[in-house]
């Protein structure tokens, strides 16, 4: 990182001088208090030094003041300590991943396989993208394959057992997909649920629509957040926007790994400032960055799912993911259903 905009600061504790930073440069996004810009435009860049040198003192002084703080605190015995800290903590997850069993195909079907006492039902909760299927930019190219809808099929065929898929598609997509097979799907990321016919056959007075976890699906908000989104869009070569039913989506997979990293960072600060009094979550997916309503996630939609079918008896329960939103629900099923006789948490 080029550190002449930290020196500069450094040098200013008595004239408080403004600084005029590039939107380009590693150090505007940590450096608040700055006049970002962007280079290569002129009228920009002209604004922004009549902006600095017409700035009242008492707003230069408070600028400077958070731009000093920043620099002061973040020092590189700072940066030193947290690296060495960080490594330490990543050494550790790798050896408690490694002590972590493995499953094998044996030990699903022996559970799945298992006596059961009465009409204790079997239940599989499975991640769609990353684990029944590769992750894919495209929606279109994200169905699913013969062989993975031929044995959601037949599992969804065994007696007392019930299948639910959850992806961060749409539900026309998921309904496309998965038409002809009677799975439970569950859309982005936990917005809408549905069960699969064979649950609600055993659910009194269920219906068999989409049930959304929103409060409202009013998205007003959108028209905060779509523009900036563009924005990061236009200025990041292989980006694009996705915009769902509720959830609005920044995919960066195809773009340059270092400058769509950068990127992504710079959004989601941005993202912060613009929506903090909002009942929002900004998530940090694998190669994206979503915005969706608060408190709705995957553990959330297979909690509501649980909840309706509470009356039903369990005797055997799997649930399998691929990334970190999936350790919410693991988590919550260690939790909940400890009673159950065997339950399985597995990351592919």
């Amino acid at each position: 990182m080029n550190l002449v905009s930290y020196e500069y600061v450094a040098s200013q504790q008595r004239r408080h001088g403004v600084l005029v930073l590039s939107e380009f440069a590693g150090a505007a996004q940590s450096l608040d208090g700055a006049l970002i810009i962007n280079s290569w435009n002129i009228e920009e860049v002209a604004a922004a030094v009549g902006q600095a040198l017409a700035m009242p003192a008492a707003q230069r002084e408070a600028s400077f003041n958070t731009l000093h703080r920043y620099v002061t605190k973040y020092t590189a015995a700072y940066w030193g300590v947290s690296f060495i800290g960080e490594l330490k903590r990543v050494s550790q997850v790798a050896d408690e991943l490694a002590q972590l069993p493995q499953l094998t195909p044996a030990r699903a079907a022996a559970g799945f396989a298992a006596p059961r006492a009465g009409s204790a039902a079997r239940l599989l909760l499975l991640d769609y993208d990353g684990t029944l299927s590769a992750t894919r930019t495209i929606p279109e190219f994200a169905r699913p394959s013969p062989q993975a809808l031929r044995t959601l099929r037949r599992l969804a065929e065994q007696p007392d057992t019930l299948v639910y898929v959850a992806s961060g598609r749409v539900r026309a997509h998921m309904e496309r997909w998965f038409d002809g097979v009677d799975v439970g799907l569950v859309a982005e990321h936990g917005l809408f649920y549905r069960h699969p016919q064979a649950a609600r056959a055993r659910m009194q007075g269920a219906g068999g629509g989409w049930r959304c976890l929103a409060e409202t699906t009013d998205a007003q908000w959108r028209g905060t957040v779509l523009p900036l989104f563009q924005h990061y869009a236009e200025r990041t070569p292989g980006s694009f926007v996705e915009e769902k039913e509720v959830d609005v989506t920044w995919h960066y997979r195809n773009t340059d790994p270092e400058f769509g990293l950068w990127q992504a960072n710079e959004l989601k600060i941005n993202l912060e400032r613009v929506l903090a009094h909002l009942p929002l979550t900004i998530v940090d997916g694998n190669k994206t960055v979503e915005v969706r309503p608060a408190r709705v996630d995957k553990a959330a939609a297979f909690r509501a799912i649980l909840h309706d079918l509470a009356a039903l008896p369990l005797a055997f329960v799997m649930a399998v993911g691929d990334g970190r939103g999936d350790e919410n629900v693991f988590a919550y099923l260690d939790s909940e259903l400890a009673s159950v006789p065997d339950l399985i948490t597995c990351t592919v």
